[in-house]
């Protein structure tokens, strides 16, 4: 790989995260009721609840993966019950 096609791949690399998409977190007014605040690489992002928003695909990303951490704490959870 030369140093030209490394440059071009790192350069479509940061287009593709930093392409807008849309997200929407719940709102439930309990437990899932304030904003949430993403920090990636030094920079903040607060994405209000209960409306679709865009954000930097690389802030969806990190959202997608809290929640699937979530989710394989809560199944852990509910194996140590039972």
């Amino acid at each position: 790989m030369t140093k030209a096609t490394t440059k071009q791949n790192t350069a479509a690399l940061e287009k593709f995260y930093e392409e807008p998409v849309p997200v929407m977190l719940i709102k439930d007014n309990a437990k899932y009721k304030d904003d949430v605040t993403v920090t990636v690489n030094g920079v903040n992002y607060q994405i209000q609840r209960g409306v679709q928003v865009s954000v930097p695909r690389k802030v969806a990303l990190v959202l997608e993966r809290s929640h699937l951490q979530e989710l394989d704490a809560q199944a852990y959870m509910d194996s140590l019950k039972g």
